[in-house]
């Protein structure tokens, strides 16, 4: 839980959709997922200090046109908080990401993964660097197997990975590769407790 986690982790990592019909922002990965009514306002006050934790709001369907009423309700969470940098907003759109940078919130841009869209290397760099270029984001962000891509192509940004596997050796041990990386500062994990890296 959102309680437990927070507790332990300086950091956590939601998942949120906007409803244009109810104005509100709920936690979950698809549409549907908002008859839960789990609202995010709501969602934050489970959460242990959150003016001394970090969070990562990959928002799901964020678009140029629902960017100013998200931006307005994150705000209005940080404020009730006392939250001051320590918001992040992700999201492959370049243009409503401009409009949450343009609101004073931070933000993170998901870059394409090359192996799932179907494009070559030298394009997604290309496609990337103009996005980057055009947004000047708090950083990047992606899978982890975007490990090598990222860090190689774009070391002079902040790197956010998600790498959401099972604790076991092989995988910390991947986790502490990751976050030796001087160009990684967030990494996503779905384990219990923190580990030392």
């Amino acid at each position: 839980t959102a309680r437990e986690k927070s507790k332990k982790f300086v950091g956590l990592e939601v998942d949120a959709i906007y409803s244009d019909y109810q104005d509100k922002i709920f936690v979950g990965h698809d549409l549907e997922d908002t008859a839960n009514n789990l609202q995010i306002e709501n969602w934050f006050e489970y959460v242990e200090n959150p003016s001394q934790k970090c969070f990562w709001i990959d928002m799901k369907n964020l678009d140029k046109h629902n960017a100013k009423p998200i931006s307005t309700k994150l705000l209005g969470i940080m404020d009730k908080h006392k939250m001051a940098d320590n918001l992040f907003v992700e999201s492959p759109d370049a243009k409503a990401l401009k409009t949450i940078k343009s609101s004073g919130l931070r933000i993170i841009l998901w870059t394409d993964n090359p192996v799932w869209n179907n494009i070559d290397t030298t394009t997604w760099i290309a496609h990337t660097k103009e996005k980057i270029e055009e947004l000047n984001p708090d950083a990047i962000s992606n899978e982890a197997g975007m490990f090598e891509l990222l860090t190689e192509h774009f070391s002079n940004q902040n790197i956010h990975l998600w790498q959401t596997a099972i604790k076991n050796d092989k995988n910390i041990e991947y986790t502490r590769k990751l976050c030796r990386n001087n160009s990684v500062k967030v990494v996503l994990v779905d384990y219990d407790e923190p580990i030392n890296y």
